[in-house]
This record gives C-alpha cells, sequence and structure tokens, in this order.
C-alpha cells in the first residue's frame, strides 16, 4: 500500500498530492504537470515540504532512499558496465537477498530478456527491460516507473507480463505516462495536472 499526503514546492510547480491505493496505479499526465516530482518525494529524492509518505504501513517520510523499500526506475537507471544476469541480481544483493536460477529465468523469459552482454552496449528498450527486472527482483515493497515504459516493444504484452509478476511478488507499482488511455493497463489511475492529482479509478 502507498499512502502519501503531502506538499512539495519546486520552483514554480506547486504539487499537492494524496494517495492511497495499492496494486498497479498509473500516473498520467502533461509534460511538466508534476508527474516526476511526485514519484521523487515516494522515491525519497525529494524531501516533501510538509506531509508524510508511508509504503506498506511504514512512515518513510524522513528515512533514507536505501531503506524505504522503494526503487524509481528512469530510462538512464541502467548500469552500462555491468553483464545482464549480474546486473538483475544487483538490486537483490544490496538489500542482502539472493535471487535464484530459477526466478531470475522465469523473469527473463516473461520479460522478453533473452539477450546478453553489457547493458551499456544494449538498445534503450533492453536496457530498460533490464532496470525493470532488476527493480522486481530488488525485494523492494514498490517500483516507481518513470516513463521507462514508454520505449519498449510490444509495449502492452510487456507492461501484463510486469504486472503478473508484481503481484505474484505483492509489490505495489505507480508507472508514470503521458497518455490518460493507458490507465486500461492498470487497476488504478491518477491524473495530474498543474500540480494537482486526481484519483479516476
Amino acid at each position: 500500500m502507498i499512502e502519501a499526503a503531502f506538499r512539495k514546492q519546486l520552483g514554480q510547480l506547486s504539487l499537492e498530492a494524496v494517495m492511497s491505493d495499492s496494486g498497479f496505479i498509473c500516473l498520467a499526465g502533461r509534460n511538466g504537470a508534476g508527474k516526476t516530482t511526485l514519484l521523487r518525494v515516494l522515491a525519497g529524492l525529494l524531501e516533501p515540504d510538509s506531509g508524510q509518505v508511508k509504503i506498506d504501513g511504514r512512515d518513510v517520510t524522513r528515512l533514507p532512499v536505501e531503506r524505504r523499500g522503494v526503487v524509481l526506475v528512469t530510462p538512464e537507471s541502467t548500469l552500462p558496465s555491468m553483464e545482464v544476469d549480474a546486473h538483475l541480481r544487483w538490486g537483490a544483493r544490496l538489500g542482502g537477498k539472493q535471487v535464484g536460477s530459477e526466478e531470475l529465468s522465469e523473469v527473463k523469459r516473461e520479460l522478453g530478456i533473452d539477450f546478453g552482454g553489457r547493458a551499456g552496449k544494449l538498445s534503450l528498450g533492453m536496457r530498460e527491460r533490464v532496470s525493470l527486472a532488476t527493480a522486481l527482483l530488488s525485494g523492494a515493497k514498490a517500483v516507481l516507473v518513470d516513463e521507462a515504459f514508454s520505449n519498449l516493444h510490444g509495449r502492452e504484452g510487456f507492461v501484463s507480463s510486469y504486472r503478473g509478476l508484481a503481484e505474484a511478488r505483492g509489490i505495489d507499482v505507480v508507472f508514470s505516462t503521458q497518455d490518460e488511455s493507458d490507465g486500461r493497463l492498470a487497476q488504478h489511475l491518477y491524473v495530474i495536472e498543474e500540480g494537482k492529482l486526481a484519483r479516476r479509478f
């Protein structure tokens, strides 16, 4: 469960956010509406001016990034020098979690990761698959996806598979998009306009 009620002023943007949901959540809005700011506050990369953030019932508002149980994935999240399989295990290893070969194979198969080599040599779409799978295997309570679904080939099939894998692990996912119709891929839809967040379903 992601529970947030906070305010954040960032330059000209005045963000007011109230969110209380679990599962697979779509966050839609135009460029500059406040999507990235919202995700960065949830992730702990920005501190709210007032209010709080709870993840899985725990107040994480003042906790550092590494103790929040949250992973933020952007199109630039890949560690370019790492081999694909080592990258997929990296996040779990940071948290003291072991990823068995069976689980690794399942996630790779479901997410279409049938390639290897250094992550930095891959196409943008392949790098994003690796980053998203790494987050899924990390043991996080919540994964925040900032536009990282946007560049994927076979996007809808990938998102469907990602949702199933996340649900099986009890991981909440919030993904941002500029297209409100992407709400059809989610259990809940929030729309943000000029810093104001509204729940559609």
